[in-house]
């Protein structure tokens, strides 16, 4: 299980996002805060997994300094962004704060809840509505702009990094075709190209540099090939 805090100023939109991201099983909401000062508290009482932070919060005066000291203090504790706009500023403070995911408002909730889940496991997750060049921000923050540039990471497309971040879940082919409203031998085009961008031959070795591993770094998680 997951466990997050929710952090938004309207006290109706955490109710109903916690509600609804709960429903999945796989996510647990474990506190939710109003402002700046109540987040910093909820953060040290409940020590999440994951923190989904609105960027306008009360009581906070410095947005990047607020994601520092999250990460500061609790460095398994990971951050996304919760924004109405599409901003490489936003997209910027968050990242140099060591946030390492950015979700608009106006996203579906499954997103929401990939969002969470990837970003658990140590991933990036940048909503694919939003212009590359805001994957681009998070990379570099993050030290992966190498391994990105090294493994052809950057060269994929929105859509072919949506298939991807489905993979390292260990979605089949199947379930990704009916989670993106495509067709499976769409979900099969795509694997070939991001396997031929990203110089593998299979789903385990794309889902490992998708996390930034090394094949000798592998988790002892299977991926079923399709």
């Amino acid at each position: 299980m997951i466990r997050i805090v929710l952090a938004d100023d309207h006290a109706m939109f955490r109710e109903m996002l916690g509600i609804a991201l709960q429903r999945d099983g796989t996510i647990q909401v474990v506190g939710e805060a109003g402002d700046g000062q109540e987040l910093l508290e909820c953060v040290d009482r409940f020590r999440p997994d994951v923190v989904l932070l609105d960027y306008k919060m009360p009581n906070v005066r410095n947005f990047t300094e607020l994601v520092q000291q999250i990460h500061t203090q609790h460095p398994a504790t990971q951050v996304i962004v919760l924004s109405g706009f599409d901003s490489t500023e936003i997209a910027t403070r968050a990242a140099e704060g060591g946030a390492r995911g950015y979700v608009r408002k106006s996203t579906r909730l499954g997103a929401v809840a990939d969002a969470i889940r990837i970003v658990a496991k140590g991933g990036i997750w940048i909503d694919p509505n939003l212009p590359r060049k805001v994957f681009d921000i998070f990379q570099r923050q993050s030290g992966d702009t190498e391994a990105a540039a090294a493994n052809g990471m950057e060269g994929l497309t929105r859509r072919e990094r949506e298939v991807l971040a489905c993979v390292a879940e260990g979605i089949s082919n199947q379930a990704i075709a009916r989670k993106l409203c495509i067709s499976e031998q769409t979900v099969k085009t795509h694997l070939t190209r991001i396997f031929a961008k990203l110089d593998v031959k299979n789903r385990l070795a794309a889902a490992l540099l998708f996390y930034g591993k090394g094949q000798e770094r592998a988790e002892h998680r299977l991926f079923q090939a399709d």
